[in-house]
């Protein structure tokens, strides 16, 4: 007993040793959690029970702080407005992108060339695409959604300044922008249902409906379950699209974010706004617990962990379906429909329409016969999918996938159209630009790019770029380091209590970061404030250097998404090869470097890659934050120029060319890289 009860002890330590030891390499990462997330929404909680001046806790309040948000008027127009952007983003934009995905999954070519289309606009800047939007749809005669209305002889609108169709247009703006990455998330589950299962189905004799209805919608219900809280959750945060579609004093326009930052900023009162932030909270907590409540019912009503049935079960669902008096019902109708159909076919015969009625059939009998005879050949490589070459053979399917092309390709436009347009128009010129739309011309008299280094002169904009650079390159860094440290503590080495910690991360997830607002501002100055000790300076003199950037870098090294990213690949690795660096008695630093490293390199650079690009295109943090000029990045800067335009001496032309400036570096990144890029957001099943 004796030695059995060492032998247990030698084991026990082993264990807690490597247990400590696993967690020691998270801890850095931990650390930058702790205090960029958890810590801010647990301090935030505190604030909302607080007394404050500005940001400092000079008493306890008690519940006063959440009275004075249900007595401020403000607060109910607030929620309103939040809750009619969550029902208009649900109406305009929840179903595009499972269209969207169900229609490319089924292109037999150029799949890539829509993937990569649709997805574009996620990488503009949001400011960018905002503003962009915003002059397109400008209530002047010169705004070009009122231009075309002009030229078709309808009457033009006052689209923004509309109070009734400021929100649906603003659902819209988002829409456009960040439907193609969700389309690839449903477009990857669709991709990865086992295709013998339609082959199954096929040769039973099922309808495309019914392979629809019985295999791919229960493949995608787990993804629209996850991607509909996800986006009830995004839209909860809308905060600086309302604030520049409809300007920062219009009361009318607030969202729970913006009235929160309204509070902070606008009337100082930031234990106001932090109970509005506890508020919120609240709000999507009740969102995400009746989510888990439909997600547990379902999963226990189908009984599966897979997307998909084996055909046995789905055989035998369809004929209980089939069974019910409703489907019974559906049947005798659809008779009725057919009974009425030959009842108008011998109408038409008696009225003696039966000449026009036959032209019309020897016309789609050549038409029929010109799809078999030109377009056959094009399905003969679909052999995966909801329809394959057998399908095509009906030429009614046929047409309908000429249909469905079409109105890809009419997407595809939709989403280039802002583009083509910001470029055309930003070489003309004050006076071609504001034309009446009689004089209206699409394309400048001419292309001169001298004017690109006119509005850089004007704007000193290159300052702001060098910033935005520098925080791109940290943040890049540290993304790549802490949160590939940490997924690989939890995805490999898996210590005690990892799987809390997992369920943290994915739950801070959940928490728009304009919740905790209050607390984050004060933890980012207590950086400054340490700087400030160790250096002397004072702290303006800290906020006056570079110092005022490096905070930003390690903001990216507490990212939930990009630690999703690290942990999705890193559990595909073969576990042979750490258990082989164990026995050789290598660290866990030492198996992080030199095995993980090398085989993870693709993932690494994807994550660089998104952390680049969102750092280039952050505003709300930055903008709360940098208060030195010096240190402004491209948003800031283009934000700024936007509202004191004529303090700069810029016309309307030149801020079009520096919104086209701005967007270029993210879109050069993504071209060079996109591949990887649309294969990695598909893959990680998060937006």
């Amino acid at each position: 007993m004796t030695s059995i009860q060492k032998t247990d002890n030698k084991r026990s330590k082993a264990i807690m040793k490597k247990n400590i030891l696993a967690w020691a390499v998270a801890l850095p990462s931990l650390l930058l959690l702790l205090f960029f997330i958890w810590g801010p929404l647990v301090q935030n909680i505190v604030f909302s029970f607080a007394k404050t001046t500005n940001f400092d806790i000079v008493g306890f309040h008690g519940f006063e702080n959440y009275i004075k948000v249900f007595q401020d008027p403000r607060f109910g127009q607030a929620l309103q407005n939040t809750l009619l952007y969550v029902l208009y983003s649900l109406i305009i934009g929840f179903f595009i992108p499972i269209v969207l995905a169900l229609f490319i999954s089924e292109v037999v070519k150029t799949k890539s060339l829509f993937k990569v289309g649709f997805y574009i606009p996620n990488i503009v800047p949001a400011i960018a695409v905002i503003l962009t939007w915003k002059i397109m749809m400008d209530a002047n005669d010169y705004g070009f959604f009122n231009i075309l209305l002009s030229k078709l002889g309808l009457p033009t609108s006052e689209w923004i300044s509309n109070d009734q169709l400021s929100i649906p247009l603003i659902i819209m703006t988002l829409t456009w922008k960040s439907a193609g990455s969700t389309m690839l998330i449903y477009l990857a589950t669709i991709q990865s249902i086992d295709h013998s299962l339609y082959e199954a189905a096929r040769i039973k004799g099922l309808s495309v409906g019914k392979r629809l209805r019985y295999i791919t919608l229960p493949a995608l219900l787990s993804n629209i379950k996850l991607l509909l809280i996800i986006q009830i959750i995004s839209v909860f945060q809308i905060f600086y699209e309302p604030m520049i579609f409809m300007g920062q004093t219009n009361d009318n326009a607030n969202t729970l974010g913006l009235l929160i930052y309204k509070l902070i900023y606008t009337t100082q009162d930031t234990g106001q706004a932090a109970a509005l932030g506890v508020i919120t909270m609240i709000i999507l907590l009740g969102f995400t617990y009746v989510y888990f409540y439909f997600d547990r019912k379902t999963n226990t009503k189908l009984g599966l962990n897979k997307p998909y049935v084996s055909y046995e079960m789905l055989k035998e669902k369809i004929e209980r379906r089939e069974s019910k008096k409703l489907y019974q019902f559906y049947l005798s109708v659809k008779k009725m429909v057919k009974m009425c159909n030959q009842f108008m076919m011998r109408l038409i015969q008696r009225i003696k329409l039966d000449r026009l009625w036959s032209w019309i059939i020897k016309m789609t009998n050549h038409l029929f016969d010109f799809t078999k005879r030109f377009g056959l050949k094009l399905f003969k490589s679909k052999t995966e999918g909801i329809l394959t070459y057998s399908d095509y053979k009906k030429p009614i399917r046929r047409i309908g996938y000429y249909v469905m092309y079409t109105l890809l390709i009419l997407g595809m436009l939709v989403v280039m159209m802002p583009f083509v347009w910001l470029f055309v128009t930003s070489f003309k010129d004050s006076n071609e630009l504001l034309q009446l739309p009689s004089n209206y011309t699409f394309f400048p008299e001419t292309f001169d790019f001298n004017k690109f280094l006119v509005v850089i002169e004007k704007t000193q904009i290159m300052k702001n770029v060098y910033n935005s650079l520098f925080i791109s390159l940290g943040a890049a860094i540290c993304a790549v380091l802490f949160n590939g440290l940490l997924a690989y503590v939890i995805s490999v080495l898996k210590p005690k209590g990892h799987k809390i910690i997992f369920y943290l991360i994915l739950g801070s997830m959940l928490i728009p970061p304009t919740v905790a607002l209050v607390p984050l501002y004060t933890n980012i100055t207590k950086i400054y404030e340490i700087v400030s000790n160790l250096t002397g300076m004072s702290l303006r003199q800290v906020q006056s250097t570079f110092i005022t950037l490096i905070p930003f870098w390690l903001i990216a090294g507490a990212s939930p998404f990009n630690f999703l990213l690290f942990k999705t690949h890193f559990d595909h690795l073969p576990k042979d090869l750490f258990e082989v660096a164990e026995l050789e008695g290598a660290t866990h630093l030492q198996t992080f470097f030199k095995i993980i490293v090398p085989l993870s390199t693709p993932v690494m650079m994807v994550v660089a890659i998104f952390s680049v690009t969102g750092a280039w295109n952050d505003f709300l943090l930055p903008y709360i934050m940098i208060n030195n000029q010096e240190y402004w990045t491209v948003m800031i800067k283009l934000f700024k120029v936007n509202v004191e335009m004529y303090a700069y001496n810029m016309t309307l032309d030149q801020f079009l060319s520096l919104l086209l400036f701005t967007m270029i570096p993210p879109m050069i990144i993504f071209f060079i890289f996109q591949k990887r890029i649309t294969s990695n957001v598909a893959t990680t099943g998060i937006k």
